[in-house]
């Protein structure tokens, strides 16, 4: 599993968009490839300090923007779309 949490999260903005934009920049930066799993709902709330409500809708919204993809008993993934043709 990957090893990725974000960093302390912008409080300008709500905190599950926070999430989803660390998310997103990590896909950009490299830090995350295509198929890379990502922290369990639960783990990444607990690490964050915020519900894992807060984290479902954070994942919610990366997956409306093609950024991952999640599997029922599985997890979530980054979305192997964003890998190279």
């Amino acid at each position: 599993m990957t090893m990725w949490f974000p960093d302390p999260l912008d409080p300008t903005i709500p905190r599950y968009r926070a999430i989803a934009e660390q998310l997103a920049g990590a896909i950009r930066a490299g830090r995350l490839q295509p198929g890379e799993r990502l922290p369990v709902v639960r783990e990444l709330a607990k690490a964050l300090n915020v519900t894992v409500g807060t984290v479902h809708r954070a994942y919610a919204l990366a997956e409306r923007r093609g950024l991952l993809e999640r599997r029922v008993g599985r997890g979530s993934f980054v979305s192997r779309a964003l890998a190279p043709a």
